[in-house]
C-alpha cells in the first residue's frame, strides 16, 4: 500500500499543479505583466538548476531529459514566436511535436548511463544532428508549411489545438505509457520522465495559449528540482539494498519521539554461515526478504536497517505489551516463509534467463529465522538507552537458542 500511495502522489502532484495553473491562468498572467522578460527566462534558470543537481547526484537520465526540454524550449523561443500561419512556423511546430516526445520516450526506456560517458557524448551529438536534420527539412520543404496549415492532411480541431488529432492521440498514448511505468516502478527516473512528458505534451497540444511554454516549462523545472531533492533524501535516508529506511533515518526519528514507544532489534540467525554457504547474492535476498516482511509488520511499526543483518522496528505510542503479538507474528511469518535459492546455473544472457524463469529448479527451499529483542520508553530515560536495552535483549534471544523474542527485563 505504501508503494502504491507513493506512486499515486508522485503522479498526482504534477497533474494537480497543472490544473491549478489552468484555473489561475488569467489572473497569473495579469499579475506577471510587468515581468514578461522574467517569464521567458525562468525556464532556463530552473531547468539549468535541475541539470546541475542531476549531475551532482549522478542521475544521468534525468539530466538528459532536462537537456531535451532545454533544447525544445530554445526552439520554441527562437523559431516559434511567429504566428503558425507565417512562413515555415507551422512545419517547424509539427517537427517539434514529433521530435520532443520521441526523445523523451527514448529516455524512458534507456538504461542509466553517465553524461560524461561515450553514451553521453553520443546523446549530445544525436541532439545536434536532429536539430540540423530538422533545419534541413525546413529549408528543403518549407513551402509545404502554409499548405499544411491551410489544408491539413490530418483532421484537427483548431478551437482546441493547432495539432492534428492523430498526433494528439499518439502523444496521449505516450503520457499513458509514462504513467503506467511510474505506477509500476515508482523510481526517481520514471517520475522525471512522467513530468517531462506531461509538461512537454501539454505545452505542444495547447500551443496557441499565450505564454504556455514559459509557464509550463517553468513548472517542469520546479518539479524536476523537487525530483532531485527527493533523490538526495533517498540517498541519505533509504537503504539501497533493502529499500527501507536506513540507520541515519532511525537516528533522525529517535530525536523526535514522544513519551511512549517501543524499540525492537532484529537479527538474522546464522547469517554469516548462510552467506558463506550460499553466496552473497543469496544473502542479499535474505536481507530483502526480512526487510519486506518488516515493512508489512502490523501495529504501525516503522522498519529500519540498522546495519549488516541487524534491523530495528519502532512502535510509536505503544508499550511492549501491545507490541508482542505483532513481533511474534513477524517472527513466525519469516520462519515459515520458504526461500527459494538462486539458481547458480542461471544463464548470463538475460533473454535465456527470462525464458528459464518460472521453471522448477529442483532445489528444495530453505527457511530462515530471526531473533528479536525489545524494550520500551518506561525502561530508560533516552531513546538511545532504550535502543541499547533492546540490543542487549537481542543477545538474550540469541543465547536462548535463536528464533525467539526476549525483553530487556
Amino acid at each position: 500500500m505504501g508503494f502504491l500511495r507513493s506512486s499515486v502522489v508522485r503522479m498526482g502532484t504534477p497533474i494537480v499543479l497543472l490544473l491549478l495553473l489552468a484555473a489561475s491562468y488569467q489572473p497569473l498572467i495579469a499579475s506577471l505583466a510587468p515581468y514578461y522578460n522574467l517569464i521567458y527566462a525562468a525556464p532556463y534558470f530552473l531547468l539549468f538548476t535541475a541539470l546541475l543537481l542531476s549531475h551532482l547526484f549522478k542521475s544521468a537520465r534525468v539530466g538528459m531529459m532536462v537537456v531535451i526540454l532545454l533544447a525544445g524550449y530554445t526552439v520554441i523561443l527562437t523559431r516559434l514566436q511567429s504566428p503558425l500561419n507565417h512562413g515555415t512556423t507551422y512545419m517547424e511546430y509539427l517537427l517539434l511535436t514529433v521530435a520532443l516526445p520521441i526523445n523523451l520516450l527514448y529516455m524512458i526506456i534507456v538504461r542509466d548511463q553517465k553524461l560524461t560517458s561515450r553514451f553521453g557524448l553520443f546523446f549530445f551529438l544525436a541532439i545536434g544532428m536532429e536539430i540540423g536534420w530538422c533545419a534541413l527539412l525546413v529549408q528543403q520543404f518549407g513551402e509545404l508549411s502554409t499548405y499544411l496549415h491551410q489544408h491539413p492532411v490530418l483532421v484537427r480541431v483548431t478551437s482546441v489545438s493547432p495539432m492534428p488529432l492523430l498526433l494528439i492521440v499518439l502523444l496521449s498514448i505516450l503520457v499513458c505509457v509514462s504513467t503506467i511505468r511510474l505506477l509500476r516502478k515508482n523510481s526517481i527516473e520514471d517520475h522525471a520522465a512522467f513530468v517531462s512528458v506531461l509538461c512537454g505534451v501539454t505545452t505542444l497540444v495547447f500551443f496557441n495559449v499565450p505564454f504556455i511554454s514559459s509557464l509550463i516549462f517553468s513548472l517542469a523545472g520546479v518539479l524536476l528540482i523537487a525530483n532531485q531533492v527527493s533523490l538526495s533524501h533517498q540517498l541519505a535516508f533509504i537503504d539501497g539494498l533493502t529499500e527501507i529506511a536506513g540507520r541515519r533515518a532511525l537516528e533522525d526519528e529517535l530525536k523526535h519521539l514522544g513519551r511512549q514507544y517501543t524499540l525492537a532489534m532484529l537479527d538474522v540467525d546464522h547469517f554469516k554461515k548462510f552467506n558463506d554457504k550460499y553466496g552473497h547474492e543469496t544473502g542479499d535476498d535474505v536481507l530483502k526478504l526480512v526487510a519486506k516482511h518488516m515493512a508489512h509488520c502490523e501495529g504501525g511499526a516503522s522498519a529500519f536497517r540498522y546495519g549488516g543483518e541487524e534491523f530495528t522496528l519502532l512502535f510509536k505510542g505503544k508499550t511492549t505489551e501491545h507490541c508482542l503479538p505483532f513481533l511474534d507474528a513477524l517472527r513466525e511469518d519469516i520462519a515459515n516463509y520458504p526461500l527459494v535459492l538462486r539458481d547458480e546455473s542461471r544463464p548470463h544472457d538475460d533473454k535465456q534467463g527470462r525464458q528459464k524463469r518460472g521453471h522448477a529448479s529442483g532445489k528444495k527451499p530453505v527457511n530462515i529465522t530471526v531473533s528479536i529483542g525489545y524494550a520500551d520508553a518506561s525502561q530508560a530515560d533516552t531513546p538511545d538507552e532504550v535502543l541499547q536495552l533492546a540490543d542487549k535483549a537481542l543477545y538474550k534471544a540469541k543465547e536462548a537458542g535463536r528464533n525467539c523474542i526476549k525483553g530487556s527485563v
